[in-house]
């Protein structure tokens, strides 16, 4: 029956695409301006802008207007619209989003970058699904997303992909802006801008509020603060200086009542935990001729994390993973055109980590290590069909040594609008300081009773090899494009937890998959009041080597359907159908069943005076409640209807 149901709805999801192909007419001409004309250029792949189909690699672009109309309040469930993604998190207030293999709850092989700034944890888990957290979607421009390694340009942690989030330029965002929602489930949300400026110097300050009660049956409100600020300065004609501060605080629920599954003997109680994160990260680029720049990029970021709680068997006993950490990060980059056809970009950078726990790391001094940095691509052309890419980043960690992480592509122009891509990466992860520093004790009155964590410090980098091959075709005549990837992953010497009781926890190099797969997502405007994305993966995963994530399992197959509508009467639907089969993200009591997911947003825009409007009706979950990440704890996500009113002044 179940496999019956499964494939009614994937044939009912192809037929549907087939028949919208078949039956819609055509019956507005394409605008010069308009997507499948010219393609997109892409800034995250290779640190030269390339169009989407010389990139080495596949990319989803999500643009501003995309993100507005998805009725999405957070990052991750933007990345629903991504081939590939697998959205969700242990609770409400930790979303998370993994490229197609549930290999942690963190996203710790997930490179996320906010204007250029690496936004993973320092601290603790070397998570990214807190720093997807701190930006507000309406600051966003665009999100560009590497489906694939690219650990060639960016270095450690860019194993699983890349999201590489835009912010808009100050000069593009002048004028002020209040957004407010309010709707089931807690949400109340706020959003206030205030942009200035002239042509050589502009200037935003966005502040916002995001609020829920998370999941049903979880304890895991959240209230997430933000405020950021960014400057756009041009000194001269051939100058430009970007720089941005901000900081957010989020308080969410965690743990379990005491006695249940999660929380047996009061190891995992429920409790409020607080977070804060700052950064300062600023960048200046000079224009040396047409085709030669250089860029110097500098930020630096604090996160302190405040979670304690005694422990209820004996409250003498606390519980913590209290502390702070901090990141610097330097990097110079030089772009420069060497003849006709071949360019190439190479550069330089160096962070400095540290991070202070006493309950983590057994000792009131900070924790450091630094890494030094370079990094290159060619790009060549050597015929008018053809296109090399040849990259390596090679970086050199204070603990773990050296690493080098090279990438081989080739673009094949079959027709103009028709490109085929194939070849091999190496991508890399470091071990977080974490892994290669724990030292976790509880002590009585001075006195140790249980050692947790006694981390060796042996823990080296882990590798993932990639094959790959893919196909981009842009029909002009029906305005529609197609993005095909295939893909062969074999990772080696992942980094797993050691379990070998009554010993503490340790972490070494000794887990081994491969994982294969297709997808592919199609954009498609039969007319210009209609836009429609169709994604679709397939995945298969097998485990060599891994004990403690051997039962970790990718969906075999998902979906996602999107209609994008402009209706008469200035009425504006956007239908978004999530189709996902069963998966694992941890271990057995954390298997889900195949789950579907329908969100409906209606809007109308309008004007009073001189201000913009829009007001929006979103229904997340229409067609019911579905279970995530902890079916065993009846973990739901509910049905939630929510209004917005959006003024731009």
């Amino acid at each position: 029956m179940k496999t019956t149901m499964s494939r009614r709805i994937w044939t009912g999801l192809l037929g549907l695409a087939a028949s919208l192909l078949a039956g819609i007419a055509f019956s507005s001409e394409p605008s010069e301006l308009d997507y499948f004309d010219e393609l997109p250029t892409v800034l995250t792949v290779s640190r030269l802008a390339q169009p989407i189909n010389e990139t080495p690699g596949a990319v989803t672009i999500i643009d501003r207007e995309i993100i507005r109309r998805s009725g999405a309040r957070e990052l991750a469930d933007v990345l629903r619209l991504v081939p590939g993604y697998l959205v969700g998190g242990y609770n409400g207030a930790n979303p998370v989003a993994a490229y197609h293999m549930p290999l942690d709850d963190f996203g710790i092989r997930n490179l996320v970058l906010i204007d250029g700034r690496s936004v993973y944890s320092t601290y603790y888990q070397g998570d990214t699904h807190k720093g997807m957290m701190g930006v507000l979607l309406e600051d966003i421009e665009r999100i560009e997303v590497l489906r694939g390694s690219n650990s060639a340009a960016y270095g450690a942690n860019a194993m699983f992909g890349v999201i590489n989030v835009i912010t808009r330029s100050a000069a593009d965002s002048r004028g002020a802006e209040l957004s407010l929602t309010a709707g089931a489930g807690g949400i109340q949300d706020n959003y206030a801008r205030l942009g200035w400026g002239g042509d050589n110097a502009s200037f935003r300050i966005s502040a916002g509020r995001r609020a829920d009660s998370g999941y049903f049956n979880a304890h895991d409100d959240k209230i997430v603060s933000e405020l950021h600020f960014r400057g756009d300065l041009r000194p001269s004609r051939d100058q430009e200086v970007m720089l941005s501060v901000g900081v957010t605080e989020i308080s969410a629920g965690e743990g379990f009542p005491l006695g249940s599954q999660y929380n047996s003997i009061g190891g995992n109680a429920l409790r409020t935990v607080n977070a804060r994160d700052a950064y300062l990260h600023g960048s200046w680029l000079k224009q040396l001729s047409d085709t030669d720049q250089i860029k110097l990029t500098a930020n630096f970021t604090e996160e302190t994390l405040r979670d304690a709680f005694p422990f209820a068997t004996i409250p003498a006993v606390t519980i913590s993973s209290s502390g702070r950490g901090r990141r610097a990060n330097l990097e110079f980059q030089h772009q420069l055109g060497i003849a006709e056809g071949l360019r190439a970009v190479w550069g330089a950078g160096y962070k400095h980590e540290e991070a202070s726990s006493a309950p983590l790391y057994n000792t009131a001094a900070a924790i450091a290590f630094s890494e030094e940095r370079l990094f290159g691509n060619l790009e060549w052309r050597p015929h008018r069909q053809w296109l090399l890419n040849v990259g390596g980043f090679w970086g050199r960690h204070e603990k773990t040594g050296a690493y080098f992480a090279p990438r081989l592509m080739a673009n094949f122009h079959v027709l103009p609008d028709h490109t085929l891509r194939g070849g091999v990466t190496r991508s890399a992860r470091t071990p977080t300081i974490f892994e290669l520093a724990a030292d976790v004790r509880y002590y009585v009155n001075g006195n140790p009773i249980a050692h947790l964590y006694q981390a060796s410090g042996n823990a080296k980098a882990e590798m993932l090899d990639t094959r790959e091959l893919g196909y981009f075709g842009n029909f002009r005549d029906v305005r529609l494009t197609l993005d095909v990837r295939a893909y062969d992953e074999r990772m080696r010497d992942g980094v797993d937890r050691i379990n070998n009781k009554p010993t503490p926890f340790d972490f070494t190099n000794r887990l081994a998959f491969n994982v294969r797969g297709l997808e592919y997502q199609m954009r498609w405007k039969p007319r210009d009041s209609t836009e429609i994305l169709l994604n679709q993966a397939f995945t298969h995963l097998k485990w060599v080597s891994g004990d403690s994530q051997e039962n970790n399992q990718p969906p075999a197959r998902a979906a996602t359907f999107a209609l994008f509508e402009k209706l008469s009467h200035a009425l504006d639907l956007s239908v978004m159908f999530h189709v996902m089969e069963a998966m694992t993200w941890r271990n057995q009591t954390a298997s889900l069943p195949e789950r579907r997911r329908l969100d409906v947003r209606l809007a109308h825009p309008f004007r009073v005076g001189s201000t913009r409007a829009e007001a929006a009706v979103t229904i997340q979950a229409a067609n019911g409640s579905y279970p995530e990440f902890l079916p065993a704890a009846g973990f739901q996500v509910e049905r939630r209807a929510f209004g917005t009113l959006r003024l731009e002044f």
